[in-house]
C-alpha cells in the first residue's frame, strides 16, 4: 500500500513541476510578445511621425499631412482604413 501512495505522490509532484515549468515558459513568452508589440508600435509611431513631418515640410496642408500619417499608422498596425465622409457642413 505504501508503494502505491509513494507512486501517487511522485506523480503528483511530477505533474506539479511540469505545470510550474509550463506556467513559467508561458509567462516568459507573454512578456516577450508584449515587448515586441511595444517596440513595433513605437517604430510605427516614428514612421508615421516622419510622414507627417516630411509631408508638411514639402508643403502639404496640415490636415492632409495628418491624414497621410494616420493612414500610414493604420497600414503598419494592420488596421482597416477609416473612410472619410464629407458632410454638408464641410462643403
Amino acid at each position: 500500500m505504501n508503494d502505491e501512495n509513494e507512486q501517487s505522490e511522485e506523480k503528483t509532484e511530477a505533474a506539479g513541476s511540469f505545470e510550474e515549468l509550463i506556467s513559467g515558459i508561458e509567462t516568459e513568452m507573454n512578456a516577450e510578445r508584449l515587448h515586441k508589440q511595444g517596440a513595433y508600435a513605437v517604430t510605427a509611431a516614428r514612421i508615421s511621425g516622419t510622414v507627417l513631418t516630411e509631408a508638411m515640410a514639402s508643403g502639404v496642408p496640415h490636415d492632409l499631412a495628418k491624414e497621410m500619417a494616420g493612414d500610414t499608422w493604420n497600414a503598419i498596425m494592420g488596421l482597416s482604413p477609416v473612410e472619410y465622409v464629407q458632410t454638408d457642413s464641410e462643403l
